[in-house]
């Protein structure tokens, strides 16, 4: 008896150290520490794809010393750095690079330390809002953050999205403090990590304006504060466009970002470039390049039908509607409506001012995380915390196979380690290729969506993609040919790789 009594109090003594850790910071580190290892063991999973490569060649470049330009972008002129909206994530990933190197591991590491911000940064909205974050709250959280397929897509690249996230989430607890001055300059951070983010933390605002009444007199100051800081983001980001003469394109850019807004450039640009003197033909071709057909229901449905979307939103409806009658009228009751409002309505809002692609994700994901850890602290009774404990199975298991669907990087790595003969030469290549080519020679292009008629007229080497495995293989193929239909020009395969689909040229005059 004495034994089972001593084993009881052991039980509830560790019981309670563990419970009181949950409460603390230690534990959120601790497990989340964890997840980052999981996931630094997969970055290597995805081979480097267009978005990529184009967001991180504006900060290898730098760190080579060649400037604010790239090699990696359908350029309008003078090498312009793609989407130059979102400077930020370049300017951090150059400090990044200079730490920890340019090699692919090290420059996708840095959003797993992005991905950690962000989970404090809901830690901390979760305690202020008067959640009573315990074990059960902060594992969930840490689990929806790191296993959620698309949120595992997101960190395992090197898209700027996820800073703009981190720097919303920051403003967000910073709202709920109601402090200026962190406001202001959090604003100005957001509009240089990207416009996209500006735009939902105003519909953000509006929703609140429009469900929240209790709170329109500090919501409409925490909105002037917003917008001010804003303004100074603005000014800041063309300051430093101006600075390295890009500041067209930054403004071109900023347009790209909205199809209405598109239309309207298209046809306001050649009579302002009439009025000033200078020729807006490339920067036009640029935007007609970007328009989309896609119909305005179908990219609403891509996210209205998406498996871990939807699975969220039914585990929330369905905990909600079991908790609502007692909640009603309370606190906690206007907060979940708002997270619903937001959940629902982001897909349709963001499409209508500009587009809502899947690195967007988290402007749904992050509020339906909130929605479900709330509601999982007010449901009551083992039926359905096993419903909701479920649904989560699932999404981990769903985000586990997509991070295990292993592609063949590892093979690139050891092709290109044999491509000696590349080195400091002048190469146009895929993205596939990219950190390796980067490691082997300055001067290579991307011609999946870089312009042929910027390219150097001393391009010593050339490596293809098969024609259906890369983007912009096509384009690599057209240049190809062009060469071979020359009259002063042929090529000869010098290596090649089957188990990766990489062919070799070098390019010689006849």
């Amino acid at each position: 008896m004495s034994s089972n009594f001593t084993c009881f109090i052991i039980t509830r003594k560790g019981i309670g150290i563990i419970e009181r850790l949950s409460h603390s910071n230690w534990f959120y580190f601790i497990l989340s520490f964890v997840m980052m290892d999981i996931a630094y063991s997969s970055l290597t999973n995805m081979v480097p794809w267009v978005d990529e490569v184009m967001f991180t060649d504006t900060p290898i470049h730098y760190v080579k010393g060649m400037g604010w330009t790239t090699h990696a972008w359908y350029s309008v002129a003078h090498q312009d750095p793609f989407l130059l909206y979102p400077p930020l994530y370049s300017m951090v990933m150059v400090l990044w690079m200079n730490i920890f190197g340019t090699t692919l591991i090290a420059c996708r590491s840095l959003n797993l330390v992005v991905m950690l911000l962000i989970g404090c940064g809901l830690l901390r909205i979760c305690r202020q809002m008067g959640i009573r974050m315990s074990l059960v709250h902060v594992s969930l959280l840490i689990v929806l953050l790191w296993r959620t397929d698309d949120m595992i897509n997101m960190y395992s690249n090197g898209r700027p999205d996820l800073l703009g996230a981190a720097i919303l989430v920051f403003i967000v607890g910073e709202m709920i403090h109601h402090r200026p001055i962190p406001i202001i300059l959090l604003s100005a951070l957001l509009f240089a990590s990207g416009i996209q983010t500006v735009v939902y933390l105003f519909i953000l605002l509006l929703l609140t304006l429009l469900l929240l009444n209790d709170y329109r007199e500090e919501i409409k100051t925490l909105s002037v504060l917003s917008a001010l800081g804003t303004l100074l983001g603005f000014l800041l980001v063309c300051a430093f466009m101006g600075y390295h003469d890009h500041l067209t394109a930054f403004v071109v850019n900023a347009l790209s970002y909205s199809t209405s807004l598109m239309k309207l450039a298209m046809v306001t640009l050649p009579v302002l470039g009439d009025y000033l003197g200078f020729d807006t033909a490339l920067y036009v071709e640029k935007i007609a390049g970007n328009t989309t057909d896609v119909p305005f229901y179908s990219r609403i449905l891509e996210i209205y039908t998406h498996s871990a979307y939807v699975s969220l939103v039914g585990v929330a409806i369905f905990a909600f509607f079991s908790v609502h009658r007692k909640q009603e009228g309370s606190p906690v009751y206007s907060t979940m409506i708002f997270l619903f409002a937001v959940v629902l309505s982001i897909p349709l809002l963001m499409n209508l001012a500009g587009r809502f692609p899947t690195y967007y994700y988290w402007m749904a994901y992050l509020p339906l995380f909130l929605l479900v850890i709330i509601l999982t602290g007010l449901t009551k009774g083992r039926r359905y915390h096993c419903i909701i404990g479920l649904f989560v199975l699932f999404l981990v298991i769903q985000g586990c196979v997509g991070s295990n669907r292993r592609q063949n990087y590892s093979e690139i790595e050891r092709f290109m380690d044999r491509c000696t003969m590349l080195r400091n030469k002048s190469v146009v290549a895929p993205f596939s290729v990219f950190y390796e080519m980067e490691r082997l020679s300055s001067d290579t292009y991307y011609l999946g969506v870089y312009p042929s008629r910027y390219l150097p007229h001393d391009i010593h080497y050339m490596i293809l993609p098969q024609r259906d495995s890369d983007y912009g293989a096509n384009r690599l193929y057209d240049y190809y040919d062009s060469i071979n239909k020359s009259d002063s020009l042929q090529t000869v395969m010098v290596a090649e790789s089957k188990a990766v689909g990489l062919k070799v040229f070098k390019i010689l005059r006849r």
